[in-house]
């Protein structure tokens, strides 16, 4: 599913760099990052990205994730339609990170939903990562405690391929790694 294009020019990747604070851009729309996550959201953000980490440098060097990196945000993520800061990233091609963050497609996108951009992750951001052509994409829902993960089909549209409860085993960038949610 591709997104709608705009009706007007909207803001470039040049206006987004003069703007202070922390700002995604999407299709030419501006969103504010603030207000700062709660501390419960960046408990979990930092928890799955330390077991994602321990397990990418577990398997440094073997098939599995050789090469694979993981980012937490704030960290930029350069895409045809704008830039974003997803919550955790996993990125698998050393070419792909440079100076001012990633260029292109993550393996994988985290988004671990709030109430302030929750709706946003869902739709907007869902519809971004599909079109940008992201392999997987992680949903986490704190407050129902689980996670459902995205995996982008041969027609290009994600399609739900698991759903984890707090403390299952969470299957990730195609089997290759594999970590306890929550």
């Amino acid at each position: 599913m591709n997104l709608p294009l705009l009706q007007h020019p909207g803001y470039t990747i040049e206006d987004w760099k003069q703007w202070d604070g922390r700002w995604e851009l999407i299709r030419g729309l501006a969103y504010d990052m603030t207000p700062a996550p709660s501390t419960e959201h960046q408990q979990i953000s930092m928890a799955l990205a330390s077991r994602i980490f321990a397990v990418l440098d577990d398997v440094k060097g073997s098939s599995g994730g050789h090469g694979c990196q993981v980012f937490a945000a704030p960290t930029d993520v350069f895409l045809e339609s704008g830039v974003v800061q997803p919550d955790l990233l996993i990125v698998c091609d050393p070419a792909q990170v440079s100076p001012r963050g990633i260029e292109g497609a993550p393996d994988l996108v985290v988004e671990i939903l709030s109430p302030a951009t929750g709706q946003k992750d869902l739709t907007t951001k869902r519809w971004l990562y599909e079109a940008a052509g992201v392999p997987e994409y992680l949903i986490v829902y704190p407050e129902q405690r689980r996670a459902e993960r995205l995996t982008l089909g041969p027609d290009r549209i994600y399609q739900t391929t698991a759903r984890t409860e707090w403390g299952g085993l969470l299957s990730l960038l195609g089997g290759r790694v594999s970590v306890t949610l929550g």
